[in-house]
C-alpha cells in the first residue's frame, strides 16, 4: 500500500473514532427523560345525579364526592402516573341497593378522560368519567360528616333494660339517650372535638340490677373506628365498646 493510501486510511479511522466519541458524550450529557405526574383536578363522574358515585378532586389536594350514598372528603396526591387518595372520611348511612364501592378508594391512575380506582390491596374497584376540568364551587365540611360519623345507634336499642346489654342513640341534635343495660339516660348533650365526643349532663333513672355491668353509665368521651364506638371514662380509662346497629 503506498504511503498516501495509508495516511488516508489512518486519517479515516482517526475522523470514526472521534465521531464515536462525541455520540457517546452527547449520550452521557442528555438528561434521563422525566414523566410529569397526572394532573387529575377536576370532577369525575356525574356529580349532579343522585346515587352515583362522584369524585371532585380541588387544586389543593382536597377531595370531595359521594359513593352514591355516602359523602366522602379527604386529600389526595399525585406522583407519576398514580393518585393516592389520603385520609378519606365517610358517612355512615345506609342506602339499600346501592353499590358504595368508591368508599373504598385507595389509589387511581389517569388515562385520557378516565380515572380508574383501586382499591388497598391494589383491585380495581371501578371507573369514572372526567366531567369537568374545574370542581363544584360549595364544597362541604368535614364537620358535617364527621357528626354522621358518630350519629346513630350504637348497641341494640331493642334489647335494653330486659336483656341487661347497654346502647346508645346519638342524635344529630347534639343529644344522646339510651339504657346502660339497667337505667335508661336521657337529654345527654355531646360535643365534637376532633376525633373525640364528649358526653355532658343529663339524667338517669336509678334502679339497681343485680349482676349487670353498667359500665356505659361511666361514659365521659368516646371515638369511632368503623363500625365500633370506643367509650372512655372521665380518667381517660377505656371502659367499653358497642358496634354500630343503625
Amino acid at each position: 500500500m503506498s504511503r498516501t493510501l495509508q495516511r488516508l486510511a489512518l486519517s479515516g479511522t482517526i475522523l470514526l473514532a472521534a465521531t464515536v466519541l462525541t455520540a457517546c458524550a452527547s449520550g452521557a450529557d442528555r438528561p434521563a427523560e422525566t414523566v410529569d405526574p397526572v394532573n387529575p383536578v377536576g370532577t369525575w363522574g356525574d356529580a349532579a345525579a343522585t346515587g352515583e358515585p362522584s369524585l371532585a378532586l380541588a387544586e389543593d389536594g382536597s377531595l370531595t364526592g359521594t359513593d352514591g350514598c355516602n359523602r366522602l372528603i379527604g386529600t389526595w396526591t399525585a406522583e407519576t402516573d398514580t393518585v393516592t387518595f389520603v385520609d378519606v372520611a365517610s358517612t355512615r348511612m345506609f342506602c339499600e341497593g346501592a353499590d358504595t364501592w368508591l368508599s373504598a378508594l385507595a389509589t387511581g391512575t389517569v388515562d385520557g378522560g378516565t380515572l380508574t380506582v383501586f382499591d388497598e390491596s391494589g383491585a380495581e374497584i371501578g371507573t369514572l368519567a372526567r366531567s369537568s376540568d374545574e370542581v363544584p364551587t360549595s364544597e362541604p365540611s368535614i364537620e358535617p360528616i364527621a357528626d354522621a360519623l358518630f350519629t346513630g345507634t350504637w348497641g341494640t336499642e331493642s334489647a335494653g333494660t330486659a336483656s341487661g346489654e347497654p346502647f346508645i342513640i346519638i342524635a344529630a341534635d347534639g343529644t344522646a339517650s339510651g339504657s346502660d343495660g339497667c337505667n335508661t339516660f336521657g337529654d345527654s348533650t355531646w360535643t365534637l372535638d376532633g376525633d373525640t365526643i364528649s358526653f355532658d349532663g343529663g339524667f338517669s333513672t336509678l334502679m339497681a340490677c343485680e349482676g349487670v355491668d353498667q359500665w356505659l353509665n361511666q361514659r365521659a368521651t368516646a371515638t369511632v373506628d368503623a363500625d365500633t364506638m370506643t367509650f372512655f371514662d372521665e380518667s381517660g380509662a377505656e371502659i367499653g365498646s358497642l358496634p354500630r346497629t343503625a
